[in-house]
């Protein structure tokens, strides 16, 4: 009776939290559609604390790698506040950063598909990035080389979740090829919005795709960590049984 309330407690906590990352994401968009600088000021800086508020309450491993992903992605979104080119490229940085902390926790959660189902994930990816370079290789100037960086660990990316995709079409990993699919026209969006033809709802909408990314790789690397933790508790079983 005492287990039935503690969770269903934790329940209710994780749906305040949730419902609060998705009230002030909500806010930050209408901010960034209304250009509303100040109000982007105080939503922004919110949205992933709360994230990783919620998967230290939820989760069962609290994985500090990807703690540090999400103060890499906040910092990243803080630097791309500014039109400064230097803080965007400094944002683009960070950004990278988190994308191969994203990597290393998705190989080290699922197993790697093959070279074909890999090879095959690469591929969308990969004619997208090819497609906004063509557009903006002259507007990129001296970022170019850092946006084909970044890009390689975005295609990389994209590879596993698509790749895990086929191999395994389950729940967690249906999670995390939308979430990759959503950051991949977030930086789209971004790049299009920056280089080439900036558009009012452009920004919004590159937020929102943003947030239910990060949304969708949360829920996955939940429901990827509780798996695992039912394989080390029926080992654990397994040993004393033995």
């Amino acid at each position: 009776m005492e287990e039935t309330t503690t969770t269903k407690s934790s329940a209710k906590a994780s749906g305040i939290l949730v419902a609060l990352y998705f009230c002030v994401s909500a806010i930050e968009i209408i901010a960034e559609f209304l250009k509303e600088e100040q109000l982007v000021m105080y939503s922004k800086p919110l949205m992933m604390p709360i994230l990783a508020a919620l998967y230290l309450f939820t989760s069962k491993k609290r994985d500090v790698f990807f703690v540090t992903a999400l103060i890499f992605s906040w910092t990243a979104n803080m630097l791309f506040i500014s039109k400064d080119f230097n803080y965007i490229i400094t944002g683009t940085l960070f950004f990278t950063a988190y994308r191969i902390l994203i990597i290393y926790l998705v190989i080290k959660l699922v197993r790697v598909p093959g070279v074909i189902p890999l090879f095959i994930g690469c591929l969308p990816f990969l004619f997208i990035y090819l497609f906004v370079i063509n557009l903006t290789y002259e507007e990129l100037q001296e970022g170019f080389w850092l946006f084909l960086f970044q890009g390689i660990f975005t295609i990389i990316f994209g590879g596993l979740s698509l790749g895990n995709y086929i191999f395994k079409s389950n729940k967690a990993n249906t999670y995390l090829l939308i979430s990759t699919m959503l950051f991949t026209f977030t930086q789209f969006l971004f790049v299009i919005r920056l280089f080439y033809v900036s558009l009012n709802i452009f920004q919004p909408l590159a937020m929102l795709l943003y947030v239910a990314g990060q949304f969708m790789l949360y829920k996955f690397i939940i429901l990827e960590e509780n798996k695992l933790v039912r394989h080390e508790n029926i080992n654990g079983i397994k040993q004393k049984t033995v």
